[in-house]
C-alpha cells in the first residue's frame, strides 16, 4: 500500500566563501511546503462485509442503559438506532451506520484514529438538540459513520461523546487480511 506524506520538508543548505577580512559564516535556509491531498489516511484496511451495525456498540460503551434493543433505522440501510436512556424526548440517540467511500464534509474537523484512519467530526443545532457525526475511513470504498444527538447537551460535550463511540466501534471493525 502506498503511504502519502501529507508534509514535504525541503532543506537547502547555503554557505558564503570565507573571505579572508571577515569571519566565515554559515547560513541554513528552510522551507515547508504542504500538499493538499484528496484521499484519506488509511494504514490498517478494514472490511465492513458480514459486520452488523448494531455489533459496533455496546450499553457499556455508550454508559447508560439502553431503551429497547438496538434496531436498523427504516431510512438508513446498513445502520443501527440506540436510545439511551429511559425511553424520554430528553434520551440519547445514538446512529451507527457503514456508508460509502469517505469523503470529509465540509467544514468538518479533521483527525485520526485507531491506527491511523481518518476521521471527521461535525455538529449541528437541531430542533431535538445537538448533533454531531464522526465519519471513518474504514478502506478505499467504506466508511464508519456514529451520529449522537443530545436535547440538552453543547457542541463540545457532543462531539466529545461522537469520538469516544467512533473509537469503541472502529476498534470492533474486523482488520482486512
Amino acid at each position: 500500500m502506498r503511504r502519502w506524506l501529507p508534509f514535504v520538508l525541503l532543506l537547502t543548505g547555503c554557505s558564503a566563501a570565507p573571505v579572508a577580512t571577515a569571519p566565515s559564516s554559515t547560513t541554513t535556509e528552510t522551507t515547508t511546503t504542504t500538499v493538499a491531498t484528496t484521499s484519506p489516511r488509511i494504514d490498517t484496511p478494514r472490511k465492513l462485509a458480514g459486520a452488523d451495525p448494531c455489533q459496533m456498540l455496546t450499553a457499556a460503551d455508550l454508559g447508560g442503559t439502553l431503551f429497547g434493543s438496538p434496531q436498523p433505522h427504516p431510512a438508513v440501510p446498513r445502520s443501527c438506532l440506540m436510545q439511551v436512556g429511559p425511553g424520554t424526548e430528553k434520551d440519547m440517540m445514538v446512529l451507527v451506520a457503514f456508508g460509502d467511500a469517505y469523503a470529509r464534509p465540509d467544514k468538518a474537523v479533521e483527525m485520526l484514529i485507531g491506527d491511523g484512519h481518518s476521521a471527521a467530526t461535525s455538529c449541528a443545532a437541531t430542533p431535538q438538540g445537538v448533533e454531531c457525526t464522526t465519519l471513518v475511513a474504514i478502506n478505499a470504498t467504506e466508511s464508519l459513520k456514529v451520529v449522537v444527538r443530545l436535547p440538552d447537551g453543547n457542541a463540545d460535550q457532543v462531539a466529545s461523546i461522537v469520538q469516544e463511540h467512533a473509537k469503541d466501534a472502529f476498534a470492533r471493525v474486523p482488520v482486512t487480511s
